[in-house]
């Protein structure tokens, strides 16, 4: 069989427009819980012991950290790989069913969406890249006509070990199935799906009766308002609602408010119910509903539903399965918009007598070719802009930070651990981490200038520093000699063993022992810092 050219270029662009926008995320640090895989390689923390996300969090690392160690571009670019490779999967699944020149509108609509800044710049989100994989995998098989449809199975169950975003999953197929059916012309749609169905809805059931046990799981699920993961079947699932709508449509993101900031945004909402009503009264043209508008509205509201419910997580990235969704909508809007004909897989193979396409035919496609690739250039632009704005953006309330706060504390975790490598520290160290900052109001309240002394709880640039490094556990796996960390707002008493980490908020650090940290107490120059 001779490969598609013109498939082979939509795959080669998608690609291309995924590494172009997302491409900083190459060249940042670990940070927060991406320390936790590689403290498990390095030995000073336990294996993750529960099905929870055990495809993202042990078994990804199990393949990679025996190849990378503890070097960050390499996972990083395996996370884009996914993401080009979940791309490519979702411009075959839309092209099957309309043009290619939609279907590369929908897909770049996807993979250049600057929701999915915090997936591709943050590690440890690479659960719901993976869980895209195993999902588009799972719907392409399921869609297959043969027994092979049955490896859907496995591929569902590595999609929800990956992450649990995807439990309704089957609902969608169930969706794709029937609109299938519903528009195929050939005796190659899928029979029998049913049982198949019924074998997937049954994983999902006994997916979520696992997740509803915390201890089993080991994260704290409930209806407790404390909880990491609370659930709130009230108000909140409205507001998370609109909030996702309004990041779905909002691509400039020229709203009001909350702009960079994940979290629920008022300012977005009567923007979103405008969307809503707007998606509403389109599914009303039948050429949409060809071309698989409903299923791709429905489909988005059913993959966020694992999100809608989270009272205290309301995050860009967890759009990364709905955006699928979303993308069908908008390819099957490019199909009729460009020019094409209600039945999309056969208006330029030619004429009624079988001939070759005439020249009209020959106009509109290339006319329409055009179109596809000023879009894929004005959403890759797009894409491109807003991630470089929040990857650079300055913090507004702390000077020396970054706005983003994955990139902020990749930042600084990278500057703690470089400082700390360059240190002589011997082995069995226990570290103590105390911010400068207080070391320098100590010193000069020690010459009496009567300032008021430091506060005894923990302030945010201390907090941030703490949560770059896991409390600590990215100083073990990272810096040989140390056996413990610890975070203090007062050197307390000297020990054998014991140095201290004075860091900066930006985490630049200088290791002492309490000798020296005695002279740099009684040091006048200490106050300049």
């Amino acid at each position: 069989m001779q490969s598609d050219p013109k498939r082979l270029l939509c795959i080669a662009l998608l690609c291309l427009g995924a590494i172009y926008v997302f491409r900083g995320g190459l060249n940042l640090y670990f940070a927060q819980e991406d320390f936790r895989g590689l403290a498990v390689g390095a030995g000073v923390y336990p294996r993750h012991q529960h099905l929870w996300r055990y495809v993202s969090v042990q078994a990804f690392m199990d393949v990679f950290y025996p190849l990378f160690r503890d070097r960050p571009w390499p996972y990083h670019a395996v996370s884009l790989a996914f993401h080009c490779v979940n791309g490519a999967l979702l411009f075959a699944l839309f092209s099957r069913h309309l043009t290619k020149q939609a279907a590369i509108v929908g897909a770049t609509f996807f993979v250049v969406h600057p929701a999915l800044f915090t997936a591709l710049y943050w590690q440890s989100a690479r659960a719901d890249i993976l869980a895209g994989t195993f999902a588009l995998t799972t719907v392409i098989l399921a869609l297959r006509p043969g027994r092979e449809r049955w490896l859907a199975v496995p591929s569902f169950a590595l999609s929800l070990l990956s992450k649990e975003a995807t439990v309704s999953l089957p609902a969608v197929i169930a969706l794709l199935a029937w609109w299938r059916a519903k528009n195929e012309t050939t005796d190659s749609a899928p029979r029998g799906t049913s049982r198949l169905l019924a074998a997937l809805f049954l994983m999902s059931a006994g997916y979520l009766t696992y997740l509803a046990r915390p201890r089993e799981v080991g994260i704290a699920i409930g209806f407790d308002v404390g909880a990491a993961y609370a659930i709130d079947f009230g108000s909140s699932l409205l507001r998370n609602l609109l909030t996702y709508v309004g990041w779905t449509v909002d691509l400039a993101m020229l709203r009001p408010g909350l702009r960079f900031v994940d979290r629920q945004n008022p300012a977005l909402f009567p923007f979103a119910v405008g969307v809503l009503v707007v998606v509403g009264l389109l599914a009303l043209w039948p050429a949409l509903r060809r071309r698989g508008w409903l299923v791709g509205l429905v489909g988005f509201l059913l993959l966020l539903v694992p999100a809608l419910p989270l009272r205290n997580h309301a995050y860009r990235y967890y759009l990364y399965l709905p955006l699928m969704a979303a993308a069908l909508c908008l390819a099957s809007l490019a199909d009729v918009l460009l020019g094409q004909t209600d039945a999309p897989r056969t208006h330029a193979r030619g004429n009624a007598k079988g001939n070759r396409p005439d020249s009209a035919t020959k106009h509109v496609s290339h006319a329409s070719w055009v179109a596809a690739g000023l879009c894929w250039l004005a959403l890759t632009w797009n894409g491109a802009r807003l991630v470089t704005q929040m990857e650079k953006r300055p913090s507004p309330v702390y000077p020396g930070l970054m706005g983003d706060p994955i990139v902020d504390r990749a930042l600084i975790a990278e500057r703690a651990i470089k400082g700390l490598r360059a240190a002589p520290i011997p082995s069995g160290t226990e570290l103590v981490f105390i911010m400068r900052e207080r070391i320098a109001l100590m010193a000069r309240i020690a010459r009496g200038s009567g300032e008021e002394p430091p506060p005894s709880q923990e302030v945010y640039p201390e907090t941030n520093v703490r949560a770059a490094l896991f409390d600590g556990t990215g100083v073990r796996a990272l810096v040989s000699h140390v056996d413990s960390v610890s975070f203090t707002s007062s050197p307390g008493s000297p020990a054998p063993h014991r140095r201290y980490a004075v860091y900066a908020p930006t985490g630049e650090v200088e290791v002492f022992d309490a000798v020296s940290l005695d002279s740099l107490l009684r040091s006048s120059w200490v106050s300049q810092w």
